[in-house]
């Protein structure tokens, strides 16, 4: 049995916790970092530490920025009145390119049994209290055209009905089960021109 240096199984571990990457493509990363030059391993090194440490969460919509609150939600140009509620940051700058001039509230996920998420652990809840405290006419459900981000959209538009007399669907535009990370500007742009009302459940 070859005994590989405890370094390099934590590094394989710690590796094997990123999205998508299984066991063995852990492996493959750890020796394909020990054999390039240290100085660009290390570089990388420095970069996680480096966007850590300046990259901070908007307690207000949970985007990502070096500020808090975020330079969107800091923004006065920007149409205080409509709330555009997506699924993780990187959407974010999807609609940013469309053209989008409102403000965002980033759930950080959505509703997965097969992933362990539940409606708690999204930020539904401080959503619901943006629209407590006054000034939002419309919030815009963005959630992804899929069997999970339909479901998790049903649980919000629930749970903002009280609150929010204007909760509304992106237009169908968008292909189902797709993502928006892979749609272009011009889908985007139509989809949030033709958004609707989102009619409550039967």
């Amino acid at each position: 049995m070859v005994l590989r240096h405890h370094s390099i199984e934590r590094l394989m571990e710690q590796l094997g916790h990123l999205p998508g990457v299984g066991p063995i493509s852990a492996e493959r990363m750890a020796y394909y970092l020990l054999r390039i030059e240290q100085s660009e391993a290390l570089a990388l090194a420095n970069a996680i530490v480096a966007v850590r440490e300046s990259v901070q969460t908007c307690s207000k919509c949970f985007q990502l920025d070096a500020v808090d609150p975020c330079s969107i939600c800091s923004d006065p140009e920007r149409d205080q009145g409509i709330v555009l509620v997506v699924e993780d940051p990187r959407e974010v700058t999807r609609f940013e390119d469309a053209g989008y001039r409102g403000l965002y509230h980033v759930l950080q996920g959505r509703v997965s049994q097969v992933e362990g998420i539940g409606p708690d652990d999204l930020t539904t809840g401080a959503l619901v209290q943006r629209c407590k405290s006054g000034g939002v006419r419309e919030v815009c459900l963005a959630n992804n055209p899929d069997l999970e981000g339909e479901g998790t959209a049903q649980l919000v538009a629930e749970r903002l009905r009280p609150v929010c007399d204007n909760v509304t669907r992106l237009a169908r535009g968008m292909p189902a089960g797709g993502s928006i990370t892979q749609l272009s500007k011009s889908i985007l742009a139509d989809a949030l021109q033709g958004r609707r009302p989102l009619p409550p459940p039967n």
